[in-house]
């Protein structure tokens, strides 16, 4: 399995689409802070747009799409001038369809969320607050905009915009079956976009980062399959013919942690799904996750997790079970 594919199977999307809004007046919505795990996304389909997220603030134009990898609150608003009109809302049997009616040229977005592994901040805690990813034709060049061809980044960009085209349709005039493909869709999403990130090299100091640098790439990839080995510098560095010293400052310039930090947070996230998924001892969780004393396993769990494995898990237990009455309530 290649390594973007490994990765994301440790996070284990899933997605959905929660609103399409149609907006022809003036108009914003603030999105509170997300829980946990939670990744809003927005995709412009129409229109233009302005995001606001903190003191930073970003013009938006169709085919853009966003992404919140710390669920970070912000504000989105139509650039239309004017009164307000109230908002109306319609279930259409995929999305509920907000509308906001006005003389203006009309904005539409999608708006969802990406459920992941409640220990993914770790493998995300790097990213910046908000991704951009333009798709709109003529929007693939280098991060760093350096006019590079879109021919370099034309199958991802796309692909984006093809999975893009295929949710908007399936959203915009439900048939049998779209609930089904919008949601399928919207966790393929996901993959597209992170395999879209990594291309285009766009995230400095991040696992996409190390993943895309051709010198780390194969000691990304055994890391990954293999965290629980008992990884030195120097098993490192030898899987990239490279010296210690090299290696140790490369790996920090291009992904912000250390490598010894990364074995520690993919140990760290499949710990975590072990205690979530199963009913292994907290020692055999630990030995699985190359740690030969318990206690050492324990004082890691807890400085990443502010619980100890135990804990942890009883905490996943009732959060399922809850999660399960609320569903059968309904």
């Amino acid at each position: 399995m290649d390594t973007l594919s490994e990765f994301v199977r440790l996070l284990s999307p899933s997605g959905t689409v929660d609103l399409q809004c149609r907006v022809a007046g003036a108009w914003s919505a603030h999105n509170e802070q997300a829980a946990p795990g939670h990744v809003p996304y927005h995709v412009i389909l129409d229109g233009n747009a302005e995001l606001t997220v903190g003191r930073e603030a970003l013009r938006l134009v169709a085919g853009d799409v966003l992404l919140f990898p710390h669920g970070a609150a912000h504000t989105m608003r139509a650039m239309h001038r004017g009164a307000r009109n109230a908002p109306t809302q319609h279930f259409n049997g995929v999305v509920t369809e907000i509308r906001v009616e006005g003389a203006a040229e009309p904005l539409n977005i999608l708006c969802g969320t990406f459920m992941l592994n409640p220990a993914s901040t770790l493998l995300l805690r790097t990213l910046p607050e908000y991704l951009h990813v333009p798709t709109a034709h003529g929007a693939a060049q280098g991060a760093d905009g350096d006019g590079e061809p879109e021919a370099r980044h034309g199958n991802e960009v796309a692909w984006l915009r093809g999975l893009i085209g295929m949710m908007h349709a399936e959203s915009d005039a439900p048939r049998p079956g779209s609930a089904a493909i919008v949601a399928d869709l919207s966790t393929a999403l996901f993959t597209v976009l992170m395999r879209t990130i990594m291309a285009r090299g766009g995230v400095a100091h991040s696992l996409f980062a190390l993943m895309a640098d051709a010198r780390l790439a194969p000691a990304i990839a055994a890391i990954v399959r293999a965290p629980e080995q008992a990884w030195t510098l120097e098993d490192i560095a030898a899987e990239c013919n490279m010296s210690r010293a090299t290696l140790a400052r490369h790996f920090t310039q291009v992904g912000g942690l250390t490598p010894l930090e990364l074995v520690t947070s993919l140990r760290m996230e499949r710990a975590a799904r072990l205690l979530r998924e199963g009913n292994l001892s907290a020692a055999a969780v630990a030995e699985q996750c190359g740690y030969a004393s318990q206690a050492a396993f324990g004082r890691l769990f807890a400085q990443h997790f502010d619980v100890a494995p135990g804990a942890y898990r009883r905490a996943e237990r009732d959060r399922r079970a809850h999660a399960a009455g609320a569903a059968g309530a309904t």
